[in-house]
């Protein structure tokens, strides 16, 4: 079974939030790029039942809060500024699981735009 934990992380001077499902061994994480006025949870909770699944399936999956958005510090600006929060998430993502091969960017709307981007 997946243990999930609370992340803190920075980008610059601020603080993001996210959620680490945890997958001991996995070799291919699944990032989850929240867009527009959405946050890690997503609409109806879509994204902690997903996460939840596809851990339970092997894979570790993180979701995040971009600035301005749930639990993280700043000013969302639009889902086209968001590419450094993403880079920021991947980088704590490795950092935290080094054993990861490869990292799926996974989003819905506007996130999956900016996954694209």
């Amino acid at each position: 079974m997946a243990s999930e934990e609370a992340i803190v992380f920075k980008l610059g001077s601020e603080r993001l939030v996210g959620i680490l499902h945890d997958v001991p061994g996995a070799s291919t994480g699944l990032l989850f790029v929240a867009g527009g006025g959405q946050y890690r949870v997503g609409s109806h909770r879509l994204y902690v039942q997903m996460a939840r699944e596809l851990a339970a399936s092997g894979f570790a999956v993180f979701r995040f809060d971009h600035r301005g958005a749930g639990d993280s510090d700043g000013q969302f600006r639009g889902f086209e500024h968001i590419t450094d929060d993403i880079t920021a998430a991947v980088s704590t993502f490795t950092r935290l699981r080094p054993a990861l091969r490869r990292i799926v960017l996974v989003g819905l709307c506007d996130g999956a735009s900016a996954a694209a981007m």
